[in-house]
């Protein structure tokens, strides 16, 4: 994980943390695997076990933007299930600055649509396909709508 338990004390009070999990430290790491698939939805065209890690292997790339910005995805989900003293906005326009939405793209949106480019490494190519996802790596990532046929 890229994010620990202990690294969510930078952005909750560790009994405010204890209060929502009810003392549970699984609960708590649910919510930072969440927080982390979650992003990792906007980052698909980067190599996610270099940012990431993997249950057996730490990240080999190390971006303190994209831990805050899983912390504060993982304090946001916990924030929201059980708001104890909390100022909810506060918690939202962090989430907001993050994710953000279409209309108003934040931190991830924007890293995938190419409008920042980290320095982190993409996908490597899989040799069981028959495509090389190396080249698939566009700084840019776009979409279109489905052509429309009208019939009169």
């Amino acid at each position: 994980m890229l994010v620990t338990t202990k690294d969510l004390e930078t952005e909750l009070y560790p009994e405010v943390i204890e209060e929502i999990t009810r003392t549970s430290e699984e609960e708590q790491k649910t919510q930072i695997k969440a927080a982390e698939d979650f992003a990792k939805g906007f980052l698909f065209k980067y190599n996610l076990n270099a940012l990431f890690g993997t249950v057996t292997t730490a990240p080999t790339v190390q971006d303190e933007s994209l831990k805050k910005c899983i912390k504060i995805i993982a304090a946001y989900f916990l924030v929201k299930k059980a708001n104890p003293n909390v100022q909810m906005q506060l918690f939202r326009d962090d989430y907001m600055m993050m994710i953000g939405t279409k209309e108003e793209p934040g931190w991830l949106y924007e890293i995938r649509n190419g409008k920042i480019n980290p320095d982190w490494p993409y996908k490597e190519d899989d040799p069981e396909t028959p495509e090389d996802e190396s080249k698939q790596n566009n700084e840019v990532y776009w979409t279109s709508t489905t052509k429309r046929v009208n019939r009169f």
